[in-house]
């Protein structure tokens, strides 16, 4: 007991210090030693007719190739269904008596000496996220315990919980000191929309618009505004920032200001700046009539009629 009790408080500490591309890697590793495992499979996806489709998938001592190989044989794997038909059930699995005479055991089991299997697997409520962890052994003579699949039970849910956790922690790091301001409504996705985490306040202002939205996908009228790097609904904001590997968004409430088309945004910011009409008129290249409208226009829509209060609500933007 007092094994476990280091490790869950060891866990804890390193989901808030650990970088977020070391954490996983670290994890597995204090497993081990609760749980002597050769190898390991941290996999990060969604069903779809039925079927596991990968989001992230984290190989501990296996080959790049592992998951091309077993999507080969994937319809045979019945325990892939299993572990998350039954969130939070740990399986252990001896391969050999489970899969003998079947594809997915002569050309990918054997191969990779997946020989006894522990698997648990969980669906997020919020986000409709699969998580599950395969620990295997090589011998065959060296089968999981009940103990141990009893331990790995316990132990899945706080490893999936500390996953999160890190990946919450060092999300807001991703963002810039001004991007990330205030926000704590954060979440991150890939290049087709799927999320990968999202803090609690992200999936609740997501739903004052989308009451029945769940996830894993973001609502199309999100992904329809990436490339305008910015979602205005009916009720929140989302702001949208591309880096090489994810999307990263921040939610809110919608605010006057986010109804400002982008030259009115421009030509507040001037005039919040001290400029005045001529300025502007020369720096965008239009008429200082031209200026003058968007400034009654803008100061029609903030409901304001001064200059102070225009970057107040201009700084509400950032906040």
């Amino acid at each position: 007991m007092q094994q476990l009790s280091n490790f869950l408080l060891k866990l804890s500490r390193g989901a808030l210090e650990k970088p977020s591309n070391e954490f996983k890697d670290w994890a597995i590793s204090e497993t081990r030693n609760l749980i002597p495992f050769d190898s390991c499979v941290w996999f990060t996806g969604r069903w779809i007719n039925e079927t596991p489709v990968a989001h992230i998938v984290h190989l501990y001592n296996l080959p790049a190739n592992f998951l091309e190989n077993w999507l080969q044989f994937q319809h045979e794997d019945k325990l892939a269904r299993d572990v998350t038909i039954h969130s939070n059930r740990a399986f252990n699995v001896d391969v050999f008596r489970e899969y003998k005479n079947t594809d997915i055991y002569d050309h990918h089991c054997k191969i990779h000496g997946v020989e006894h299997i522990v698997a648990t697997g969980s669906i997020d409520p919020d986000t409709r996220l699969v998580n599950s962890i395969c620990l295997y052994r090589s011998n065959i003579d060296h089968p999981f315990t009940e103990q141990e699949r009893a331990l790995k039970e316990i132990l899945f849910q706080h490893l999936i919980e500390a996953a999160r956790t890190n990946w919450l922690t060092n999300l807001p790091n991703m963002f810039s000191a001004y991007q990330r301001s205030s926000f704590n409504a954060l979440a991150a996705c890939d290049g087709s929309g799927l999320l990968h985490v999202a803090m609690p306040s992200f999936v609740e202002i997501c739903r004052t618009e989308w009451p029945l939205w769940k996830g894993p996908s973001l609502p199309q009228a999100i992904l329809d505004a990436i490339s305008d790097q910015k979602y205005v609904g009916q009720s929140i904001a989302i702001s949208i920032f591309r880096t090489h590997e994810l999307t990263l968004l921040r939610a809110r409430a919608k605010i006057p200001a986010d109804t400002l088309s982008s030259r009115e945004l421009e030509i507040a910011r001037h005039i919040s700046d001290g400029c005045d009409y001529k300025t502007i008129a020369i720096n965008l290249d239009i008429s200082p009539s031209t200026v003058k409208t968007h400034t009654n226009n803008i100061y029609l829509k903030l409901g304001i009629n001064d200059k102070a209060r225009l970057g107040i609500e201009l700084g509400k933007l950032s906040h």
